[in-house]
C-alpha cells in the first residue's frame, strides 16, 4: 500500500521530454497525466506523428476511397486533398460564404462602404450601370474619385475600366468621344461610286 502511494506521489509528467514530478505542481487534478497544457499538447502531437508515421494509407470519409497517406493534406486530417478542396470551394461560393465575406471586407477597406450600403446603392440604381444603363450579369463595380476617395456610383466592368483607363480625366474622355464621333461620321458617309472609279 505504501509503495503504491509513493509511486503515485512520484509520478512524472506524461510527456517524455518533461521531467517534472506531478506532485510538485499546485492545483493539478489528481488524475492528470501532464504538468501543463503545453506538455499535454506536445504529447498528443507526438502521438499523432507516431501514428501517422506508421500509416501508409487510409480511407477518406467523404469519397469513401482508400488513398495513400500522401493524398491527404496532413497525415492526421480525415479528408483527402481532393475532397478538402471541393469542401472549401463549396463553402467559399455558398451565398453568404467566403466569397461574399471577402467582397464585404474589400468594400469596407477600399471604400468605407458596408455590404448593406452597397446593396442599397444597387437598388437605387435598379441594378443598372450609372453610365450605360445595362444590367450586367456580374456585380456592379464601385466607382470612386481617385483623388478624394469619395464613392460616386456603381458601374459595369467595361465602363469602370474605361473610366480607369482614362484616368478620370474629362479631357481624355472628351477626346475619346470626339475620336469616336469623327470615325462614326466617316463610316456613315456614303461612298461615291463614280469618284471611286
Amino acid at each position: 500500500m505504501q509503495e503504491a502511494l509513493t509511486a503515485e506521489l512520484e509520478r512524472r509528467c506524461g510527456y517524455s521530454g518533461c521531467e517534472v514530478e506531478l506532485s510538485t505542481v499546485k492545483g493539478l487534478h489528481p488524475k492528470s497525466k501532464y504538468c501543463t497544457d503545453l506538455c499535454r499538447n506536445r504529447a498528443h502531437r507526438a502521438n499523432r506523428r507516431q501514428i501517422a508515421a506508421n500509416l501508409t494509407s487510409k480511407t477518406c470519409p467523404d469519397c469513401k476511397e482508400e488513398k495513400g497517406i500522401d493524398q491527404f493534406t496532413r497525415p492526421h486530417s480525415p479528408y483527402c486533398k481532393v475532397c478538402t478542396a471541393a469542401q472549401r470551394k463549396e463553402k467559399y461560393n455558398r451565398p453568404g460564404g467566403g466569397k461574399d465575406m471577402v467582397y464585404a471586407k474589400n468594400l469596407e477597406r477600399n471604400y468605407g462602404m458596408t455590404m448593406e450600403q452597397y446593396q442599397a446603392k444597387v437598388a437605387e440604381q435598379d441594378g443598372k450601370c450609372a453610365i450605360c444603363g445595362i444590367t450586367p450579369d456580374h456585380r456592379l463595380h464601385v466607382d470612386h474619385d481617385h483623388r478624394t476617395g469619395a464613392v460616386r456610383d456603381l458601374l459595369c466592368r467595361p465602363c469602370n475600366y474605361a473610366l480607369g483607363n482614362a484616368q478620370d480625366s474629362l479631357r481624355i474622355v472628351r477626346a475619346m468621344a470626339a475620336y469616336l464621333e469623327c470615325h462614326a461620321r466617316k463610316d456613315a458617309e456614303p461612298v461615291d461610286e463614280q469618284a471611286a472609279a
